[in-house]
């Protein structure tokens, strides 16, 4: 017995070093060690200890702290009242646990609660004094922050004067900075081209712009924010619930949540599973969602622990990250012929899905990670992309570990596979496996988005012998789709209504829907712009493709090789035959207008009559290019409310800055 003791009091302290390490890494140096589930089964087990043995509980624990340290870079600003960290719960259990906690401190039979979407950023203070921003500093370790006033007041979301009756004396609020995924991958590209290490992660990202000593560097990213309680008030600001404080927010001008909700314990359950299952959908990352309590006066009878408020919690998702083991490779044909190695796992649970298969990218990739079958790997799941091998933990090779070979030859046709860059190719037209991928595609959500037509009904239906080529799809009839299994009457109708839905199609929107390689959206949108049909598409030359803006020598070759080939011609006489219609409302003859055709447009900021993408197709339209990032080769800069970086730098280039109101005029519309 006493052996034991002894050995948990050393686990004891091994924990309290490791975290302490970690937090250590992930709040003041932005190097995250471990992933959220690893730290937080630690600090699940450093609490359980001190529940069962209270004597043990050593000063230097930190579940007696909040975040990490203050960086003797920038000055401090002390919080008051503190900012506290949330409790976590994990599961369903735990969560009728906190509503018991909660119920039976109020003396309350049923409860309303708050719930928002719980950013993976970093927590911030900001100040405002008469309705005018002062101040601004990081959470700290929750007494006292950075004051990082001048970096905050970069950020596009943060309004300098707060709108309406603005209130007297001091002000403040809280909430999380974070990065949103674009802005991400772009910042890591640029890192990687200067021959920096890229940030781990968005929150990492964002953390390390906005601790930056040049408010200059942090102004050049796309920060964003999003606030969601209060610190100190004057007497006036008074709030009688979560609710009222958020409607309050956004009469403010202050950037609120969008996704929120309030209600019972039955629709905190609802909220969680809605955004544990779509929050891929998001362009930034949440970890969970967190409930409060919705009444303030609740909220102050409850109180907080020297951590963390009683009446809030942060039910946190299962882990999107887990170890196993690569088993085998195999590789995958794509509708272009890229051979792809795929990893065969031994199966894992990651965040309550079996993961069986994951991408290895390309044969650079297993390189770069030094992979070999037998291998611990590291399996990251993003929404429902296909999961991805992230990481090798070499120290847990096997001598039984094998190298991953390139193949020589397609697995699907046998011919020999052609290198191309990071590439390998099967070139072979007729391919099986190409053709496949191909159909599989043209019926995609990206391609000719045919309702009810996934990949497995293609899979079925070419195995059977009712489809070959695109062409046979649109002559399918509601008897041949239901000799394939897992059929039903009135799934066949819906199938076939929806092929009929897709006879009439746009050049552009056609073009991309072929898969011919190197062709997208935006260069399908280009092609369709300058030609006027598909025979005078299929009739040119690389020379005469090459002349088009933005065409280059890939996307002729491209385009030349798959009119070419022997098969097209027929291909598209049966699809006129079937009645499929391509029209061609792009082309510069009909839409494109002086002053506009052949400019190059940047829209930054908020519009008030057009959404981005809106303004954008009509850019398009009218016979100019809208281009993501402003570069000497733009000829007109958009300028909506709140634009940020890429006004500034189209201002240092001297590139003409207009509004919407200038923009419309050049349509020759007086709005």
């Amino acid at each position: 017995m006493e052996n034991n003791v002894k050995s948990i009091q050393r686990r004891y302290a091994e924990l309290i070093d490791l975290i302490n390490k970690y937090n250590h890494h992930y709040y003041d140096l932005d190097t995250p060690l471990v992933d959220d589930a690893a730290y937080d089964e630690l600090v699940s087990e450093l609490a359980k200890i001190e529940e069962r043995y209270p004597d043990f509980r050593s000063d230097a624990s930190p579940t007696l702290r909040v975040g990490g340290g203050v960086s003797k870079k920038f000055s401090e600003a002390r919080h008051d009242p503190p900012m506290l960290s949330l409790g976590n719960i994990f599961s369903e259990q735990d969560l009728y646990d906190f509503d018991a906690r909660c119920r039976k401190s109020l003396g309350s039979v049923e409860l309303s609660y708050s719930m928002e979407l719980k950013f993976d950023g970093l927590a911030v203070e900001i100040t405002y004094l008469d309705g005018h921003y002062a101040a601004g500093s990081t959470r700290g370790d929750g007494e006292v922050g950075e004051d990082v006033t001048e970096n905050l007041s970069t950020l596009k979301k943060l309004p300098p004067v707060l709108k309406g009756d603005r209130p007297a004396g001091i002000f403040q609020v809280r909430g999380e900075v974070f990065m949103r995924h674009g802005e991400f991958e772009r910042l890591n590209r640029e890192r990687e081209a200067r021959g920096e290490p890229p940030f781990a992660n968005p929150r990492n990202a964002a953390a390390g712009s906005l601790r930056q000593l040049n408010a200059r560097v942090t102004a050049e990213r796309e920060l964003d924010l999003v606030l969601y309680g209060t610190g100190k008030t004057s007497a006036e600001i008074t709030f009688n619930d979560h609710d009222e404080m958020l409607r309050y927010f956004k009469a403010a001008g202050l950037p609120a949540p969008e996704h929120v909700d309030s209600g019972g314990i039955e629709t905190v359950k609802k909220f969680y599973f809605h955004w544990m299952e779509n929050r891929h959908k998001l362009d930034y990352d949440i970890d969970g969602v967190v409930v409060k309590i919705n009444r303030f006066h609740d909220r102050e009878k409850m109180g907080a622990t020297s951590k963390a408020p009683r009446w809030a919690a942060a039910w946190k998702f299962p882990a999107r990250e887990a170890i196993t083991v690569l088993e085998s490779v195999d590789h995958q044909v794509g509708r272009t012929g890229v051979v792809t190695p795929v990893a065969n796992l031994r199966p894992i649970n990651i965040g309550g899905v079996i993961v069986k298969r994951a991408s290895l990218h390309n044969f650079d990739e297993i390189a770069r990670l030094g992979l070999k079958t037998g291998d611990s790997v590291k399996v990251k799941r993003a929404g429902d992309v296909i999961p991805k091998v992230v990481e090798v933990l070499a120290d847990k090779r096997p001598d039984s570990a094998g190298p991953i070979e390139k193949p020589r030859h397609c697995p699907v046709c046998g011919s020999i596979l052609h290198e191309e860059d990071i590439y390998i190719r099967c070139v072979n037209p007729d391919c099986e496996g190409k053709k496949l991928e191909t159909l599989k595609f043209f019926v995609s959500k990206n391609a000719m988005d045919i309702e009810y037509f996934g990949p497995e009904l293609v899979q079925r239906l070419y195995a059977a012998g009712k489809i070959h080529d695109m062409a046979d799809i649109y002559t399918l009839k509601a008897e041949d789709l239901l000799s394939v299994e897992r059929m039903g009457e009135k799934l066949a109708a819906k199938i076939v209504e929806s092929i009929n839905g897709r006879r009439k199609v746009s050049m552009s929107h056609f073009l991309r829907s072929l898969g011919i390689r190197n062709v997208g959206e935006h260069l399908a949108r280009v092609l369709a712009r300058n030609i006027g049909s598909i025979e005078e598409l299929a009739a040119m030359t690389a020379v005469e493709l090459e002349a088009i803006k933005e065409v280059g020598p890939g996307v002729a070759e491209s385009v030349v090789e798959f009119f070419r080939a022997e098969t097209t011609a027929g291909l598209m006489e049966r699809l006129r035959a079937s009645g499929v219609e391509i029209f061609n409302d792009e082309n510069k003859a009909s839409g494109a207008l002086e002053g506009i055709e052949g400019k190059t447009f940047v829209v930054t900021g908020t519009l008030e009559r057009f959404s981005r993408t809106e303004i954008e197709e009509l850019i398009e339209r009218s016979g100019g290019r809208a281009a993501g990032s402003v570069s000497k080769k733009t000829d007109y800069v958009i300028a909506g409310e709140s634009a940020g970086s890429k006004l500034k730098k189209a201002a240092e280039l001297g590139i003409k800055i207009i509004s919407e109101n200038d923009f419309l005029k050049l349509l020759g519309r007086e709005e």
